[in-house]
């Protein structure tokens, strides 16, 4: 570390766990993390950036060296740059010189224009919450070995805010979510631990897919609230009318599902993800006949990881890949499945 000593780092670390043991509200929590890290590193700006789970835009929950103008009109969408990348798949952004690459610089910047940059993922229980995002006026302000400190910092935020959502589901025990009447992801999480016991002691394999439904901000936008929750719920009995009773579906995120596909290889797999894209993509939802379409991303234990954790990295990878392929799209370990190309799978 340049800017802090050894001793600094590990009291800051015990000050935030000492906080976030006695504390379920996870604003007091960020708010320490920000100011330390502000003062270990003398940041110009340092920004806690969360993904907004009802409109999925990105919005700053606190931020130091931000006018409070900026903070409260800051809404981006979610794409599929360095950003998207870091939300999808936890790849890290590191800037050393912002003179050297000027579009990378434009997408990370928030407010000010900054020398150097780093921006990490905030995930818990295999969901990205959003970002972590510190700049400095000075050019290679932050070493390669910075890094692990600052996604351990991140890494704090990620544990208050999973902490405060489970304080807030523990006041409802229910394992459905009615919007959709699909199981939640907690509990469909655990459908996944049992289909790897049960690959483990059958020696078969299970498929599991995300499906993100394209273009819904707009959808919403256009035919509002409730007609754009209705599609939801359709498209959610669409795909529950169309699982065997040893497969299972879970509600993702807000505009996301997740489907389980017991017992099968990978060639069923994609084959099961692309009949529930063209159905969706073939089919009229509410009294305004919406029509959409899914992006779709396929990984398959234990061909494509060894662990949940590596899992479900793959599976996002898919899927960010098949919406920078143009949505509308199958994807598995980087490869886009074109409905023509259906049959090849089986030679």
């Amino acid at each position: 570390m340049i800017t802090a000593k050894h001793e600094e780092c590990l009291s800051f670390v015990s000050e935030i766990l000492g906080v976030l043991k006695s504390t379920h509200q996870h604003e007091k929590v960020l708010h320490l993390i920000v100011d330390r890290l502000v003062r270990m590193y003398h940041c110009q700006t340092c920004a806690v950036v969360l993904v907004d789970p009802a409109t999925e835009y990105l919005n700053i929950a606190l931020g130091h060296g931000l006018s409070h103008t900026f903070s409260k009109a800051f809404r981006r969408k979610l794409a599929t740059g360095a950003i998207g990348r870091l939300l999808w798949t936890g790849t890290p952004i590191v800037i050393q010189n912002s003179a050297t690459d000027d579009n990378l610089t434009e997408e990370v910047r928030l407010e000010n224009p900054f020398g150097s940059a780093v921006c990490l993922q905030i995930s818990a229980n295999h969901r990205s919450l959003g970002y972590l995002h510190v700049d400095a006026t000075l050019r290679e302000a932050f070493t390669s070995a910075d890094i692990p400190i600052l996604q351990s910092f991140a890494d704090f935020a990620a544990v208050a805010l999973h902490k405060s959502q489970l304080f807030d589901d523990n006041l409802r025990l229910d394992r459905v979510d009615h919007e959709t009447m699909l199981e939640k992801y907690a509990p469909f999480l655990e459908k996944v631990h049992e289909g790897i016991e049960r690959s483990k002691a059958l020696n078969e394999s299970f498929a599991l897919m995300i499906l993100d439904v394209d273009n819904f901000k707009h959808i919403a936008s256009t035919y509002g609230y409730d007609s754009s929750r209705e599609m939801l719920r359709q498209i959610a009995a669409l795909i529950k009318n169309r699982l065997r009773n040893i497969d299972a579906a879970g509600r993702h995120g807000f505009d996301e599902f997740i489907v389980l596909r017991a017992n099968s290889d990978l060639v069923d797999g994609v084959l099961f993800a692309d009949e529930l894209r063209d159905v969706i993509n073939r089919t009229s939802f509410t009294g305004h006949g919406i029509q959409t379409s899914v992006s779709v991303g396929v990984a398959v234990y234990p061909q494509h990881a060894a662990t949940i954790d590596t899992l479900l990295v793959s599976l996002k990878v898919a899927l960010f890949d098949a919406q920078r392929a143009g949505r509308n799209k199958v994807s598995f370990a980087g490869k886009d499945i074109a409905p023509e190309r259906k049959e090849s799978l089986h030679e």
